[in-house]
Protein backbone atom coordinates (compact mmCIF):
# COMPACT_ATOMS: atom_id res chain seq x y z
CA UNK A 1 0.00 0.00 0.00
CA UNK A 2 0.93 3.27 -0.80
CA UNK A 3 0.05 6.74 1.08
CA UNK A 4 -3.50 7.30 0.69
CA UNK A 5 -4.74 3.63 -0.04
CA UNK A 6 -7.54 2.55 1.80
CA UNK A 7 -8.27 -0.95 1.81
CA UNK A 8 -11.32 -3.55 2.12
CA UNK A 9 -10.67 -7.14 3.13
CA UNK A 10 -12.67 -9.95 4.81
CA UNK A 11 -12.38 -13.68 4.33
CA UNK A 12 -14.78 -15.97 1.98
CA UNK A 13 -16.87 -18.27 3.77
CA UNK A 14 -19.38 -20.45 2.54
CA UNK A 15 -18.59 -20.56 -0.97
CA UNK A 16 -19.06 -16.62 -1.33
CA UNK A 17 -16.06 -14.62 -2.72
CA UNK A 18 -14.11 -12.28 0.34
CA UNK A 19 -12.91 -9.11 -0.59
CA UNK A 20 -9.08 -7.45 -1.09
CA UNK A 21 -10.23 -4.43 -2.22
CA UNK A 22 -7.71 -1.85 -2.70
CA UNK A 23 -9.06 2.20 -3.18
CA UNK A 24 -9.01 5.92 -2.24
CA UNK A 25 -6.53 7.09 -4.94
CA UNK A 26 -6.92 7.92 -8.61
CA UNK A 27 -4.91 5.00 -9.75
CA UNK A 28 -7.25 2.16 -8.15
CA UNK A 29 -10.04 3.46 -10.40
CA UNK A 30 -12.08 4.61 -7.12
CA UNK A 31 -10.97 7.34 -5.30
CA UNK A 32 -11.71 9.58 -2.23
CA UNK A 33 -13.18 12.82 -3.53
CA UNK A 34 -12.79 14.16 -0.27
CA UNK A 35 -10.86 13.71 2.78
CA UNK A 36 -13.45 10.20 4.42
CA UNK A 37 -15.01 11.93 7.31
CA UNK A 38 -14.99 9.65 10.49
CA UNK A 39 -17.04 10.08 13.64
CA UNK A 40 -17.55 8.55 16.93
CA UNK A 41 -20.44 7.27 18.20
CA UNK A 42 -21.57 9.31 21.57
CA UNK A 43 -20.45 7.83 24.88
CA UNK A 44 -23.24 5.42 27.27
CA UNK A 45 -22.56 6.98 30.52
CA UNK A 46 -24.23 5.51 33.38
CA UNK A 47 -25.24 9.18 35.23
CA UNK A 48 -27.69 9.63 38.10
CA UNK A 49 -29.13 12.28 40.11
CA UNK A 50 -28.32 12.90 43.44
CA UNK A 51 -31.68 12.10 45.31
CA UNK A 52 -32.64 15.28 47.13
CA UNK A 53 -29.62 17.09 46.06
CA UNK A 54 -28.10 19.38 43.80
CA UNK A 55 -25.76 17.51 41.00
CA UNK A 56 -25.54 14.26 39.89
CA UNK A 57 -23.52 10.67 40.71
CA UNK A 58 -21.19 9.52 38.03
CA UNK A 59 -21.35 6.14 36.92
CA UNK A 60 -19.66 3.69 34.42
CA UNK A 61 -18.82 5.45 30.72
CA UNK A 62 -18.92 3.28 27.70
CA UNK A 63 -16.63 3.94 24.75
CA UNK A 64 -18.78 2.69 20.89
CA UNK A 65 -18.22 2.67 17.67
CA UNK A 66 -16.50 4.73 14.74
CA UNK A 67 -17.88 5.11 11.81
CA UNK A 68 -15.93 5.89 8.20
CA UNK A 69 -17.88 7.54 5.65
CA UNK A 70 -16.41 7.81 2.23
CA UNK A 71 -17.40 9.65 -0.83
CA UNK A 72 -15.77 8.18 -3.86
CA UNK A 73 -15.47 8.52 -7.32
CA UNK A 74 -15.82 5.70 -9.81
CA UNK A 75 -14.25 6.29 -12.81
CA UNK A 76 -13.96 4.35 -15.62
CA UNK A 77 -13.20 6.84 -18.10
CA UNK A 78 -9.72 5.38 -19.36
CA UNK A 79 -10.11 1.31 -19.03
CA UNK A 80 -12.25 -1.01 -16.91
CA UNK A 81 -12.21 -0.30 -13.12
CA UNK A 82 -13.21 -4.58 -11.87
CA UNK A 83 -10.32 -5.82 -13.56
CA UNK A 84 -11.71 -8.97 -13.65
CA UNK A 85 -13.91 -7.82 -16.53
CA UNK A 86 -15.63 -9.07 -18.42
CA UNK A 87 -14.62 -12.56 -16.15
CA UNK A 88 -15.58 -13.23 -12.67
CA UNK A 89 -12.70 -16.08 -11.71
CA UNK A 90 -14.50 -16.63 -7.86
CA UNK A 91 -14.65 -20.15 -8.89
CA UNK A 92 -11.07 -20.43 -9.00
CA UNK A 93 -10.68 -18.87 -5.05
CA UNK A 94 -10.04 -15.00 -6.17
CA UNK A 95 -11.63 -12.61 -4.21
CA UNK A 96 -13.51 -9.47 -4.99
CA UNK A 97 -11.02 -6.11 -6.46
CA UNK A 98 -7.94 -9.36 -6.44
CA UNK A 99 -6.54 -10.06 -9.48
CA UNK A 100 -3.65 -11.50 -11.25
CA UNK A 101 -1.51 -10.04 -13.57
CA UNK A 102 -2.83 -12.54 -16.41
CA UNK A 103 -6.16 -11.80 -15.88
CA UNK A 104 -5.70 -8.14 -15.64
CA UNK A 105 -4.02 -8.38 -19.37
CA UNK A 106 -7.02 -10.33 -20.64
CA UNK A 107 -9.83 -8.01 -18.93
CA UNK A 108 -8.10 -4.81 -20.81
CA UNK A 109 -7.56 -6.76 -24.25
CA UNK A 110 -11.68 -7.33 -24.04
CA UNK A 111 -12.67 -3.43 -24.47
CA UNK A 112 -16.09 -4.28 -25.46
CA UNK A 113 -18.40 -1.40 -24.35
CA UNK A 114 -16.69 1.37 -23.94
CA UNK A 115 -16.25 3.72 -19.84
CA UNK A 116 -20.22 3.24 -19.50
CA UNK A 117 -20.19 -0.45 -19.41
CA UNK A 118 -16.86 -0.05 -17.32
CA UNK A 119 -17.65 2.08 -14.79
CA UNK A 120 -21.43 0.63 -14.46
CA UNK A 121 -19.00 -2.91 -13.79
CA UNK A 122 -17.01 -1.13 -11.22
CA UNK A 123 -19.99 0.16 -8.72
CA UNK A 124 -21.75 -3.64 -9.54
CA UNK A 125 -18.42 -4.64 -8.07
CA UNK A 126 -17.98 -1.95 -5.37
CA UNK A 127 -21.67 -2.70 -4.40
CA UNK A 128 -20.93 -6.35 -4.12
CA UNK A 129 -17.84 -6.00 -1.82
CA UNK A 130 -19.70 -3.54 0.30
CA UNK A 131 -22.51 -6.17 0.97
CA UNK A 132 -20.28 -8.50 2.22
CA UNK A 133 -22.17 -11.34 2.05
CA UNK A 134 -19.52 -13.89 3.01
CA UNK A 135 -19.86 -12.51 6.58
CA UNK A 136 -22.95 -10.46 7.08
CA UNK A 137 -24.76 -13.16 8.55
CA UNK A 138 -22.89 -14.43 11.14
CA UNK A 139 -21.89 -11.96 14.30
CA UNK A 140 -18.15 -13.79 14.52
CA UNK A 141 -17.49 -13.15 11.15
CA UNK A 142 -15.66 -9.42 10.43
CA UNK A 143 -14.03 -7.19 7.99
CA UNK A 144 -11.18 -5.17 8.16
CA UNK A 145 -10.55 -1.71 6.94
CA UNK A 146 -6.41 -0.44 6.12
CA UNK A 147 -5.55 3.01 5.70
CA UNK A 148 -1.73 3.72 5.02
CA UNK A 149 -0.86 7.68 6.09
CA UNK A 150 2.26 9.04 6.98
CA UNK A 151 4.10 5.51 6.14
CA UNK A 152 2.32 3.47 8.72
CA UNK A 153 -0.42 1.18 7.76
CA UNK A 154 -3.52 0.89 10.85
CA UNK A 155 -6.49 -1.03 10.64
CA UNK A 156 -10.03 -0.98 11.79
CA UNK A 157 -12.22 -4.14 12.16
CA UNK A 158 -16.32 -4.04 11.32
CA UNK A 159 -18.39 -4.41 8.51
CA UNK A 160 -18.90 -2.11 5.34
CA UNK A 161 -22.78 -0.90 5.54
CA UNK A 162 -24.57 1.87 3.83
CA UNK A 163 -23.38 2.52 0.16
CA UNK A 164 -25.51 5.07 -2.12
CA UNK A 165 -24.92 5.41 -5.85
CA UNK A 166 -25.59 8.88 -7.17
CA UNK A 167 -27.21 8.68 -10.98
CA UNK A 168 -25.46 11.27 -12.67
CA UNK A 169 -25.42 12.15 -16.63
CA UNK A 170 -21.60 12.00 -16.04
CA UNK A 171 -21.79 8.16 -16.17
CA UNK A 172 -22.08 7.69 -19.98
CA UNK A 173 -18.70 9.34 -20.38
CA UNK A 174 -17.54 6.67 -17.67
CA UNK A 175 -17.80 8.46 -14.04
CA UNK A 176 -20.36 7.88 -11.86
CA UNK A 177 -20.08 9.20 -7.40
CA UNK A 178 -20.94 6.65 -4.64
CA UNK A 179 -21.25 7.07 -0.60
CA UNK A 180 -20.42 4.59 1.06
CA UNK A 181 -19.62 3.60 4.84
CA UNK A 182 -17.82 2.01 7.09
CA UNK A 183 -18.84 1.00 10.94
CA UNK A 184 -16.52 0.02 13.39
CA UNK A 185 -16.87 -2.51 16.24
CA UNK A 186 -14.86 -0.08 18.56
CA UNK A 187 -12.86 3.46 18.34
CA UNK A 188 -9.57 1.41 18.06
CA UNK A 189 -6.87 1.63 15.28
CA UNK A 190 -4.77 -1.67 14.96
CA UNK A 191 -1.11 -1.43 13.99
CA UNK A 192 -1.02 -3.51 10.91
CA UNK A 193 2.02 -5.39 11.90
CA UNK A 194 0.91 -8.50 14.51
CA UNK A 195 3.09 -8.48 17.61
CA UNK A 196 3.64 -12.30 19.03
CA UNK A 197 5.70 -13.81 21.99
CA UNK A 198 6.01 -17.37 22.89
CA UNK A 199 6.56 -19.39 26.03
CA UNK A 200 7.58 -23.03 26.27
CA UNK A 201 9.14 -25.72 28.21
CA UNK A 202 10.80 -28.86 26.56
CA UNK A 203 12.60 -31.71 26.51
CA UNK A 204 14.66 -32.53 23.72
CA UNK A 205 17.04 -35.23 23.30
CA UNK A 206 20.68 -35.47 21.72
CA UNK A 207 23.72 -33.74 22.95
CA UNK A 208 23.43 -31.45 25.69
CA UNK A 209 23.94 -28.01 25.24
CA UNK A 210 25.11 -27.60 28.12
CA UNK A 211 27.35 -30.33 29.23
CA UNK A 212 27.61 -30.12 33.10
CA UNK A 213 23.80 -29.87 33.16
CA UNK A 214 22.28 -33.15 31.58
CA UNK A 215 18.99 -34.79 32.54
CA UNK A 216 19.17 -38.30 32.03
CA UNK A 217 16.26 -40.45 31.67
CA UNK A 218 16.36 -44.48 31.54
CA UNK A 219 20.20 -44.13 30.66
CA UNK A 220 19.96 -41.98 28.00
CA UNK A 221 20.53 -38.30 27.88
CA UNK A 222 18.20 -35.25 26.94
CA UNK A 223 19.06 -31.37 27.84
CA UNK A 224 16.17 -29.05 28.38
CA UNK A 225 15.46 -25.79 26.87
CA UNK A 226 13.11 -23.63 28.47
CA UNK A 227 11.43 -19.76 28.16
CA UNK A 228 8.58 -19.71 30.80
CA UNK A 229 8.63 -15.75 31.34
CA UNK A 230 8.69 -13.68 27.97
CA UNK A 231 8.15 -9.50 28.14
CA UNK A 232 4.72 -8.46 25.99
CA UNK A 233 5.71 -4.97 24.50
CA UNK A 234 2.34 -2.69 23.80
CA UNK A 235 3.79 0.73 22.29
CA UNK A 236 0.39 1.80 21.67
CA UNK A 237 -2.18 4.09 23.09
CA UNK A 238 -5.56 2.20 24.22
CA UNK A 239 -5.53 -1.59 25.65
CA UNK A 240 -5.85 -4.31 23.11
CA UNK A 241 -6.83 -8.01 22.88
CA UNK A 242 -4.28 -10.71 22.76
CA UNK A 243 -5.22 -13.75 21.61
CA UNK A 244 -3.31 -16.80 23.66
CA UNK A 245 -3.12 -20.45 21.65
CA UNK A 246 -1.75 -23.45 24.19
CA UNK A 247 -0.49 -26.28 22.26
CA UNK A 248 0.12 -29.33 24.56
CA UNK A 249 0.70 -31.26 25.98
CA UNK A 250 0.15 -29.59 29.51
CA UNK A 251 -2.79 -30.42 32.19
CA UNK A 252 -3.80 -27.05 33.70
CA UNK A 253 -2.13 -24.55 31.97
CA UNK A 254 -2.04 -20.72 33.31
CA UNK A 255 -1.01 -17.79 31.36
CA UNK A 256 -0.19 -14.85 33.89
CA UNK A 257 -0.27 -11.22 32.39
CA UNK A 258 2.17 -9.26 35.36
CA UNK A 259 1.19 -10.27 39.05
CA UNK A 260 -1.24 -7.15 38.87
CA UNK A 261 -3.32 -7.37 35.75
CA UNK A 262 -4.38 -11.00 34.96
CA UNK A 263 -3.97 -14.84 35.37
CA UNK A 264 -6.21 -16.87 32.56
CA UNK A 265 -6.08 -20.91 33.72
CA UNK A 266 -7.89 -23.98 32.29
CA UNK A 267 -8.83 -27.05 34.24
CA UNK A 268 -8.02 -29.57 31.57
CA UNK A 269 -5.29 -31.78 30.00
CA UNK A 270 -4.29 -30.85 26.39
CA UNK A 271 -2.86 -33.94 24.09
CA UNK A 272 0.33 -33.42 22.38
CA UNK A 273 -1.04 -32.93 19.09
CA UNK A 274 -4.12 -30.52 20.52
CA UNK A 275 -4.35 -26.85 20.95
CA UNK A 276 -6.58 -24.79 23.03
CA UNK A 277 -7.10 -20.90 21.13
CA UNK A 278 -8.69 -18.12 24.02
CA UNK A 279 -9.90 -15.45 21.98
CA UNK A 280 -10.93 -12.33 23.85
CA UNK A 281 -11.59 -10.05 21.12
CA UNK A 282 -14.71 -8.53 21.00
CA UNK A 283 -16.45 -10.24 17.37
CA UNK A 284 -14.96 -13.64 19.58
CA UNK A 285 -14.61 -13.80 22.74
CA UNK A 286 -14.32 -17.54 22.61
CA UNK A 287 -12.14 -20.64 24.42
CA UNK A 288 -11.83 -23.24 21.43
CA UNK A 289 -10.07 -26.29 21.71
CA UNK A 290 -9.05 -27.60 18.60
CA UNK A 291 -8.40 -31.62 18.69
CA UNK A 292 -7.61 -32.96 14.82
CA UNK A 293 -10.43 -31.79 12.47
CA UNK A 294 -13.08 -31.31 15.58
CA UNK A 295 -13.61 -28.05 17.57
CA UNK A 296 -15.14 -27.58 20.74
CA UNK A 297 -16.02 -24.96 23.69
CA UNK A 298 -14.11 -25.32 26.65
CA UNK A 299 -15.31 -21.80 28.27
CA UNK A 300 -16.58 -23.91 31.10
CA UNK A 301 -13.04 -25.41 31.83
CA UNK A 302 -11.82 -21.90 32.83
CA UNK A 303 -10.96 -21.50 36.22
CA UNK A 304 -13.55 -19.08 38.27
CA UNK A 305 -10.35 -16.83 39.24
CA UNK A 306 -9.98 -16.20 35.11
CA UNK A 307 -10.63 -12.76 34.26
CA UNK A 308 -13.82 -12.54 32.47
CA UNK A 309 -13.21 -12.32 28.22
CA UNK A 310 -13.54 -8.69 28.35
CA UNK A 311 -11.12 -7.95 30.76
CA UNK A 312 -8.12 -9.94 29.36
CA UNK A 313 -6.95 -6.35 28.07
CA UNK A 314 -3.09 -5.56 27.48
CA UNK A 315 -2.55 -1.82 28.66
CA UNK A 316 0.54 0.16 26.93
CA UNK A 317 3.46 -0.64 28.15
CA UNK A 318 5.72 -3.53 29.26
CA UNK A 319 4.13 -6.37 30.92
CA UNK A 320 5.88 -9.99 31.61
CA UNK A 321 3.67 -13.06 30.48
CA UNK A 322 4.50 -16.37 32.65
CA UNK A 323 3.66 -20.24 32.10
CA UNK A 324 2.96 -22.47 34.72
CA UNK A 325 0.87 -25.83 34.08
CA UNK A 326 0.96 -29.58 35.22
CA UNK A 327 2.91 -32.37 33.20
CA UNK A 328 -0.26 -34.62 31.98
CA UNK A 329 1.84 -37.54 31.89
CA UNK A 330 5.49 -38.60 32.56
CA UNK A 331 5.85 -40.90 29.13
CA UNK A 332 5.97 -37.10 27.58
CA UNK A 333 9.25 -35.37 27.69
CA UNK A 334 7.83 -32.09 26.10
CA UNK A 335 5.65 -30.14 27.18
CA UNK A 336 3.35 -27.07 26.06
CA UNK A 337 4.14 -24.11 24.15
CA UNK A 338 2.07 -20.99 24.67
CA UNK A 339 2.01 -18.54 21.96
CA UNK A 340 0.49 -14.45 22.35
CA UNK A 341 -0.39 -12.84 19.63
CA UNK A 342 -1.23 -8.75 19.58
CA UNK A 343 -1.95 -5.46 17.84
CA UNK A 344 -0.60 -2.44 19.07
CA UNK A 345 -3.55 -0.19 19.79
CA UNK A 346 -3.82 3.49 18.95
CA UNK A 347 -6.87 6.62 19.40
CA UNK A 348 -5.85 7.63 15.85
CA UNK A 349 -4.70 6.72 11.76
Amino acid sequence: MRDGDWYLGYNSYDNLPGAALTFGREASGIYCLTEPDLTYADPEVGDAGMPGEDGIRLGRDYQRSATVTFELGVDGVNGPVDRHYPMRPWSRGSRIGAWTDAEKVMAYAHKLDGPEAWVSEGVDMLRQAWRADAIRLKPSRVAWLLHRKAGRTRRMYGRPRNIGVSHSRLTKQGYTPVVADFTAIDDRFYDETEKSEELWDFYIAGRPPVPWRPVTNDGQLYFTTSQKTALVKHLGRLPTYPVIVINGPCKNPKVTLHPSLWAVQLTMTIAASDYVTIDPRPWARTVIHTKGATTLSVANQLTRASPRLGEMAIPPGNWTAQLSYTRSSSKYLDGPRVEIKWRDAYAWW
